[in-house]
């Protein structure tokens, strides 16, 4: 049901909204989702009347999402946490080579351009095309980064599973040094014995 409350003219989920008068197009939201969950067996035939007849009746947009809350998504801040879940090292290795290759591409075109419109401009039509020798390494770089494929992804896999266990290594130390601290007794100060006095250190009785 992705998009669903922007069906309405207004989101019925919010407050100063629910107060608002329901219009018929509003009704015919709701009552799409309700037809469909019956169609599909997740509402018995005694649900999907008892719940259209409540449709009829309601007039605020603040009673429509009560109707649907076990059909759809009804809290907004779960739609808003509900985001795409972070690619993963493989889908990032594959963006690693299509980024790779495109770049191959891009000098390939880049340095012919430049090569052929200085040949053009100073050699043709009699000099030797000059521009081919470039265009050879160019094309062996091209070709082989199509091939090497699956080496750039594992290389790119490589790196980020390597990255990502320095990260966790990093988080585990830091979260062993937190907990020896707070489990540790702290350290009383011992006081210093204080030499006692030699006969010598002692003053002489003055009687």
């Amino acid at each position: 049901m992705e998009g669903f409350w922007t069906r309405f003219r207004l989101d019925p989920r919010l407050a100063d909204n629910a107060r608002m008068r329901a219009s018929d197009a509003d009704r015919e939201v709701v009552r799409t989702v309700l037809t469909d969950a019956f169609a599909d067996g997740r509402l018995t035939r005694e649900e999907h009347e008892e719940r259209v007849d409540s449709l009829l009746e309601a007039r605020t947009l603040g009673e429509l999402p009560g109707l649907v809350d076990d059909l759809v998504v009804v809290d907004p801040a779960a739609e808003e946490t509900n985001l795409p879940a972070t690619p993963s090292f493989r889908e990032q290795g594959a963006a690693a080579y299509r980024k790779e290759l495109q770049e191959a591409v891009a000098t390939f075109l880049m340095v012919s351009l430049i090569t052929w419109g200085i040949w053009l401009f100073t050699s043709a039509p009699d000099g030797h095309p000059w521009p081919i020798y470039p265009m050879l390494f160019l094309v062996v770089n091209l070709v082989g980064t199509g091939v090497r494929r699956e080496a750039i992804v594992q290389r790119e896999v490589h790196r980020l599973e390597k990255k990502a266990a320095k990260k966790a290594a990093k988080k585990a130390a830091k979260a062993e040094i937190e907990a020896s601290s707070e489990h540790s007794a702290p350290i009383l100060e011992q006081p210093l014995d204080r030499p006692e006095k030699s006969e010598k250190d002692r003053p002489a009785d003055p009687s």
